[in-house]
């Protein structure tokens, strides 16, 4: 069976690297039940200093224990190295003339949203439609849409739950220690600098989200009344 979505990382001297992602009937990352993850995906491991979870009854980080399954040797290449990255889903496939961090960046990000981390739960509707490479404002736009459409179902049920994107804002926030945490946890495995400054890049992202979130509502705003919006100002530099 082919996988729902798969990465497939083309590099300049000729090797090539796919890597597959199947998804299970939660829509997580659907791993081999006889899987022994490696030490460094042990939830004690580099633990992130806002894990709400126990190691007494977690032995292995989610998020890492994942990207151990789909990744079972460490990075080898240098996190500028120029790559072709192909992204294929059932819907379409996108490609690109990228680095590896971006490449390695947007692969965890998906990876991280899958995965049945307390802290990343929230972004598995987003995994489910992933948008590859997806820039600073591509990124807000689905992020608020996202978090909206949950509160709004949310609030068909329940109609004291208020729709905003309070939730959106916590979830951020708590990203942010996440991808430090696991860049944390990749240099303590001694894997190359690919793999920790893919979960940088990623720091930066969610940074820069959090900051447009607090200081350019205005700006969506203009996107979204389109009467008012010039062709160009919707082009992202």
């Amino acid at each position: 069976m082919p996988p729902d979505i798969s990465y497939d990382i083309r590099y300049s001297e000729g090797s090539h690297d796919r890597i597959a992602i199947r998804m299970d009937n939660s829509g997580g990352i659907d791993v081999d039940a006889d899987y022994q993850p490696p030490a460094w995906a042990k939830l004690s491991f580099h633990q992130c200093a806002h894990c709400t979870l126990d190691p007494a009854e977690h032995e292995y980080c989610p998020v890492a224990r994942n990207i151990a399954f789909l990744f079972p040797e460490s990075f080898s290449s240098t996190s500028w190295q120029d790559v072709t990255l192909t992204v294929t889903t059932d819907a379409r496939r996108y490609s690109a003339e990228t680095t590896l961090q971006r490449a390695l960046g947007s692969l965890f990000g998906l990876i991280c949203s899958l995965s049945d981390c307390p802290h990343t739960r929230a972004l598995k509707p987003m995994g489910i439609f992933h948008l590859p490479l997806s820039n600073d404002r591509e990124t807000l736009v689905r992020a608020a849409s996202f978090f909206l459409l949950k509160r709004y179902l949310e609030h068909l049920r329940s109609p004291d739950i208020g729709i905003d994107l309070s939730e959106m804002e916590s979830t951020y926030k708590n990203l942010k220690t996440l991808n430090r945490g696991l860049a944390q946890r990749f240099r303590g495995d001694g894997s190359s600098d690919a793999a920790a400054n893919a979960f940088v890049l990623l720091d930066i992202l969610v940074r820069d989200v959090d900051f447009e979130l607090e200081e350019q509502l205005d700006a969506l705003r203009a996107i979204f009344t389109t009467d008012q919006v010039a062709p160009g100002e919707l082009v992202n530099d």
